[in-house]
C-alpha cells in the first residue's frame, strides 16, 4: 500500500478528482472513499447510500455524505448500474473512516463499458501527483 504524506493510496486502485476510489472486481468494479477525504471531512455521520439496480451516468451523483463540518458527494466514475450497495453504512457510516479500503465501501457497479471508464481514472504515478497537489491546496 502506497503511502502519500499521511494518507494511505493503495496502489491497484483507481481514484477519482472528487476521492473516490475504484476497485475493479471481475467484470464489477466497488467504490468507496479515499483515505484522505476521509481524513478531511472528519467524522462521518450521515450517508445515502445509491438504490441498487439504477442506472447512472458518469457525474451522477453516487451518495451523499455529512459529516460535523462537511457535506459533499461521490460522483459515478464510470457509467453503468448499481448492483449492490453498503446499506448498513446509513445506520452506522463508522466504517467510512475507520476501513475506508474495505468494510468502509460504497457500492458496487456493473459498468458499460470497463476499459474505458478506467482510462478516464488516476492510477500509478499520476494518483501521486494529484494527491500532493490536494494536499497543498487543503493546507492553506
Amino acid at each position: 500500500m502506497a503511502k502519500i504524506d499521511k494518507y494511505e493510496m493503495p496502489d491497484e486502485l483507481y481514484y477519482t478528482t472528487d476521492h473516490a476510489w475504484v476497485k475493479v472486481e471481475g467484470n464489477c468494479i466497488r467504490i468507496g472513499i479515499t483515505d484522505f477525504m476521509q481524513q478531511l471531512a472528519g467524522e462521518i455521520t450521515f450517508i445515502r447510500v445509491p438504490r441498487v439496480n439504477k442506472n447512472m451516468d458518469v457525474g451522477k451523483n453516487l451518495c451523499t455524505l455529512q459529516s460535523g463540518k462537511w457535506a459533499g458527494k461521490v460522483q459515478m466514475p464510470i457509467k453503468g448500474k448499481v448492483v449492490e450497495s453498503n446499506k448498513g453504512l446509513a445506520s452506522n457510516p463508522s466504517p467510512l473512516n475507520q476501513d475506508p479500503y474495505g468494510e468502509g465501501w460504497i457500492a458496487v457497479i456493473e459498468p458499460e463499458n470497463l476499459e474505458e471508464g478506467l482510462n478516464n481514472l488516476l492510477h500509478g504515478d499520476k494518483v501521486v501527483e494529484w494527491l500532493k497537489g490536494e494536499i497543498a491546496e487543503h493546507a492553506q
